[in-house]
């Protein structure tokens, strides 16, 4: 069915990446997408969707990481004047509260804590375009964790500061698993720069690399083509990784059951302690937490044993609770 969708995905890099079912899931239904993202996504969103020509950039204030203007939404307000129906992929209040000022109304998914995001923009969109497989738009095939797993990547980047496992933790890691004769490679961003360095200059005599994530996201994902595990916090990074990567993902504080990166088989640990989750980022809330025990308080001695063989009773003993396929459990 012919027509024109204005869709507005204006947050992080690891949300535009679990909103790819649903914006190529538009685009197969015959509708031309005019797409609209935050500067910082810009590349991800070209290269994710290269047949989208018009791609445009809007920044929020309350998104941000850094101070910014207040957003100038006259591309927006000319392209969903233009459309059929503007769909905004992220379920923001603010957004939608701004929108409705404007006079501009939207299709926005449920807030739905307990089901996917994946799984709450299908909901969204299935009356409008029709059924839709995620796994197809995602990855064509699903992504599986091999028997073997002789190649591991470890993503230490962190989307919010209370995501991080600490260096120590990951150091510990990266030694026990290259005891067992595993290569690692170490993965982060631009952010993440110096804490590979330390930790590349620590893993003496243990074999590893270093790929540093960076705006060409093919050469990125290339260099991941050897591994067969990441391991990862919750992250940008990660979710570009699961594009192609099976991954085993640590949560804390995030909203595990929205956020985990998509994939029928991947693994998530989390403590799901009872604080969780918690304010990560906000412009008007203060994470007061101190101790961050739901992510220090790990053993990377029954997480390396977790990855080696994939027995959760280490695990499960020392108080994690595993899952599998997180985003297909709510379909």
């Amino acid at each position: 069915m012919a027509g024109v969708v204005t869709v507005l995905k204006p947050d992080h890099l690891g949300d535009l990446v679990l909103s790819v079912p649903a914006i190529r899931a538009i685009q197969a239904s015959g509708r031309e997408v005019r797409l609209h993202v935050a500067p910082s996504s810009e590349a991800l969103a070209r290269y994710l969707f290269p047949d989208i020509a018009h791609i445009r950039t809007v920044e929020f204030q309350h998104l941000s990481r850094a101070p910014v203007a207040p957003p100038d939404l006259a591309d927006l307000i000319e392209d969903s004047r233009r459309s059929d129906v503007l769909i905004c992929l992220r379920s923001d209040q603010v957004i939608e509260t701004m929108l409705k000022d404007l006079s501009l109304g939207c299709l926005a998914p449920s807030r739905n804590p307990l089901v996917h995001e994946t799984g709450n923009q299908r909901m969204l969109l299935e009356p409008v375009i029709g059924s839709y497989s995620r796994t197809r738009h995602f990855s064509g095939e699903p992504i599986r964790i091999g028997q073997v797993r002789r190649h591991v990547a470890l993503c230490i980047s962190a989307g919010f500061p209370t995501n991080r496992w600490p260096n120590l933790h990951w150091l510990s890691l990266a030694t026990l698993l290259g005891s067992k004769g595993v290569f690692i490679t170490l993965v982060g961003g631009p952010s993440e720069r110096g804490d590979l360095a330390l930790l590349s200059r620590l893993l003496r005599g243990i074999p590893h690399r270093v790929v540093e994530g960076g705006r060409d996201f093919g050469r990125f994902l290339h260099a991941l083509e050897e591994v067969d595990l990441v391991v990862a916090s919750d992250s940008g990074t990660a979710h570009i990784c699961s594009l192609t990567k099976p991954i085993c993902s640590l949560f804390g504080p995030s909203p595990w059951r929205r956020y985990a990166p998509f994939g029928r088989n991947n693994l998530l640990m989390t403590r799901d302690e009872v604080c969780s989750p918690c304010a990560q980022f906000s412009s008007r809330v203060v994470n007061g937490c101190a101790s961050r025990e739901c992510m220090t308080s790990w053993s990377p001695t029954a997480v390396a044993q977790f990855v080696l063989d994939l027995d959760p009773a280490p695990l499960v003993r020392s108080g994690i609770r595993i899952e599998t396929g997180v985003s297909h459990q709510h379909p």
